[in-house]
């Protein structure tokens, strides 16, 4: 697994400590919150507003503010670059507007509305111009002093552009020879689903769903991220470019959380657990549940209407590739499950985890929205698939992952290629670098890239939403620039090469404004000519030229060799408690069943979700840890509860033939087959039954005899349960044995000292009714 560079968690990981350096710390925030539109002509007008945050702990007064730029970029890695400038780098200035009656007391925030014409930026020509918003105010009464920039990154068309009427047309509306750039893009669907860890599964009826919170439910909602998302890109797909160009990328785990909450469920921190020790009456009084609070769900019919809706989106119209038998259907891709990174858990080494990671994301697509996903497809959120463990997860498959983790080999233009065959018959699907860590930084949990130049990083969330997604318009257009130029230089055939694919991060936190923004950005190229839609379908099965992959060196938050570690062992004891049970053709419960929420709460632990966020990645680790640490707590105490109960500590033996009885319990939902293990001192033996089947939830009585020399009086013997091939399964239990002649030695002596006792009574007896029948006196 790639590794973090040294001092993960630092600004050398995070960050380019010069990235900025001269930017003033006098906790004064300057942000682009909004922008519109999302590019313009050298007629049109700029609309941004402006949020000032003060931090310090004094008085803000005397704002102003003032639009700087640099000149045109003329790439898209130039975006990143000029994002790490400082003030004095942007050298057009225009003049100071005074924010008349501002005055920020500690603690407030002001936003402000700022207009400004192309024409007053010293604009001339259509291109990419990075522009900062300077900030000057008096704080706390030291004079007026720059205090903060406001960054964003504007396009500016070709007034020959404005006013594409849409029409059909793979030609280009300007440069390179009139080419148009192919496009494709993933739309994603996902979410951190905090499903409660440490359950079980169960049938016929499904278990009741535990959520640790209610987040979902207004993501699903009115408002909510997933439902902006969706009802974006069900907008979006009318125009039939963008439908052909565009395919959904659904986190099946996500899709099956949503079809349980149709039907109603819990919230609570903590699960109730599968193991309930019976409780005595007389402990009734005073027993407590400590599973903690527990509530209603409250998005059961927003969970209905959004995956109705979803259902209906990928099934109806036209257009896309479809993938799929039916030619009406969309484009739908699924995502790793969870969440979870491929590599990471390839590297466990355990064959149920990767199996359920590769096979059932498109099996559950398949059964809740009934249309056919993209078969034999992996896309990590990672961005990439580790060298060491490609074997594994790639056989004969495809991954879409970004361009600055593989390398074509030599012998045509390898930058154009957007297809390389990997060794171990596995293909990548490429998307450029730059444009994908440009979307990573979207939205309001902004993360950063694993495969980005560590040079390029800078401190996400020191922007704002709508500046972040400026930057990745920008880069979206100069990337088709670029391809334009790729394509018009080519032999004009339909190789894909000089293509763009855009693959946002699996969980897009963008609000409905962003996604739109994104999306007319992308219409407007489908639209002026400068890109045709390209299917993913005919993406995946473009040209390709013999290449190999290689891990980031400075991924800030991968999967660590120790977390790795730690799910390969709870895995393996998952599948060691399955291997106890024995499914029943009685019981509509399979072993596979009851223990699939358990291996997919390890498939959770070892997300990409919110692991490259900086400001939330530590608490996301901790977090998976937990989850880990729950799995192993219930894998215990199910394996427990198949025990061993002994009559007493203490068991007399009269003789060989007599029976030690001891009761074998299963708390299992399954029949487990057990076998008796003993461990003894020399010469004792255990006559046990053999290979016993304790029912699912029950008991047997278990009946044995002892062969103890006769020399041995007194001996310790240790019991527990262990399958048929000798694996433990049970707490060993101990019990004292007594031999026979032993036991008649005591009752002898007991015997012997009664004897005396009422002999000595007799007398005493005898004696005093001789003296009363003799009378006083008499003698």
């Amino acid at each position: 697994m790639a590794e973090p560079a040294e001092g993960t968690g630092t600004a050398a990981v995070w960050e380019n400590p010069q990235s900025r350096s001269t930017e003033p710390d006098r906790g004064i925030r300057a942000q682009v919150v909004s922008q519109s539109p999302e590019s313009l002509t050298l007629r049109d007008t700029l609309q941004l507003t402006v949020q000032v945050t003060n931090s310090s702990d004094r008085t803000l007064t005397d704002l102003q503010l003032r639009p700087q730029r640099q000149e045109a970029l003329g790439s898209a890695p130039e975006v990143g670059v000029s994002l790490l400038a400082n003030e004095g780098e942007y050298p057009w200035t225009g003049e100071f507007s005074p924010v008349a009656g501002t005055r920020l007391a500690p603690g407030d925030t002001v936003e402000v509305p700022l207009s400004l014409p192309v024409a007053d930026l010293g604009i001339g020509t259509a291109g990419v111009y990075p522009l900062l918003v300077n900030l000057n105010g008096d704080l706390g009464g030291d004079g007026s002093s720059y205090l903060s920039g406001a960054r964003t990154t504007l396009t500016v068309r070709d007034d020959s552009a404005d006013g594409a009427d849409g029409a059909d047309s793979d030609d280009g509306a300007d440069g390179a020879d009139g080419a148009a750039a192919p496009f494709t893009l993933l739309w994603p669907l996902a979410a951190r689903t905090t499903v409660t860890p440490a359950q079980v599964g169960d049938a016929p009826d499904p278990a009741t769903l535990y959520l640790a919170d209610d987040s979902l439910a207004g993501e699903l909602g009115e408002g909510g991220r997933l439902r902006d998302l969706l009802d974006t890109y069900r907008d979006a797909v009318a125009d039939h470019r963008v439908d052909e160009a565009t395919c959904l990328a659904v986190d099946p785990a996500l899709l099956q959380t949503v079809q349980r909450m149709t039907r109603g469920y819990r919230v609570a921190a903590q699960a109730p657990s599968p193991v309930k020790e019976p409780t005595r009456l007389r402990d009734r009084w005073s027993h407590h549940d400590d599973d903690g609070p527990v509530a209603d769900g409250s998005g059961k019919d927003a969970a209905a209407s959004w995956l109705s809706d979803l259902t209906d989106v990928v099934s109806g119209g036209s257009g896309g590739s479809g993938d799929g038998s039916n030619s009406t259907d969309r484009c739908v891709v699924p995502l790793p499950w969870g969440g979870a990174d491929p590599s990471a858990v390839a590297a466990t080494g355990d064959p149920r985890l990767t199996g359920e990671t590769m096979t059932r994301g498109t099996q559950t697509i398949e059964e809740v929205l009934g249309v056919q996903a993209a078969r034999g497809v992996v896309v990590p959120g990672s961005g990439y698939i580790d060298p060491d463990v490609s074997g594994v997860v790639l056989p004969g498959q495809t991954t879409v992952v970004n361009d600055a983790t593989t390398t074509a080999d030599s012998g045509g233009d390898a930058t154009t290629t957007p297809v390389v065959d990997l060794p171990d018959g596995a293909r990548a699907l490429r998307y450029p670098a730059a444009l994908g860590s440009a979307l990573a930084a979207t939205g309001t949990a902004p993360s950063t890239a694993a495969y980005s130049d560590p040079w390029m990083r800078r401190h996400l969330s020191d922007d704002g939403p709508a500046g972040r997604m400026a930057a990745a318009v920008a880069v979206l257009d100069l990337e088709i620039d670029r391809a334009r130029r790729d394509t018009g230089a080519g032999s004009g055939d339909d190789s894909g090469a000089g293509s763009v694919l855009a693959v946002p991060p699996a969980e897009w936190t963008v609000d409905g404004a962003d996604a739109r923004t994104w999306l007319a950005a992308v219409t407007r190229h489908l639209s002026d000519g400068s890109a045709r839609p390209r299917s993913f379908g005919d993406a995946l099965t473009g040209a390709s030229r013999p290449g190999t992959a290689t891990a980031p060196g400075a991924d800030p938050a991968p999967v660590d060799a120790g977390e790795i570690r730690y799910a390969a062992q709870l895995a393996g004891h998952i599948t060691d408690l399955a291997d106890i049970m024995s499914d029943d053709p009685n019981i509509a419960l399979t072993r596979t069943t009851y223990t699939r929420p358990i291996f997919d709460d390890l498939l959770r632990a070892l997300a990409d979700t919110r692991r490259r966020v900086a400001d939330e990645s530590a608490a996301t680790r901790s977090a998976e840890a937990g989850r880990m640490d729950r799995v192993g707590q219930l894998v215990h105490d199910l394996r427990t509860s198949v025990s061993l109960l002994p009559p007493g500590n203490v068991f007399a033996r009269a003789s060989d033939s007599s029976p030690l009885l001891v009761v074998a319990r299963n708390g299992l939902p399954l029949p487990v087959k057990v076998r008796v293990d003993y461990s003894s001192a020399p010469g004792v033996a255990l006559n046990t039954p053999g290979v016993q089947q304790i029912p699912a939830q029950g008991s047997v009585t278990l009946q044995m005899t002892t062969d103890i020399p006769d020399d041995l009086d007194v001996t310790d013997l240790t019991m527990q349960l262990s399958t048929p091939d000798d694996v433990q399964i049970s707490d060993a239990v101990t019990v004292r044995v007594t031999s026979a002649h032993g036991v008649n030695a005591i009752v002898l002596a007991v015997a012997a000292a009664v004897v005396v006792a009422l002999a000595g009574v007799a007398t005493v007896v005898w004696r005093r009714r001789r003296f009363a029948k003799r009378g006083p006196g008499a003698g």
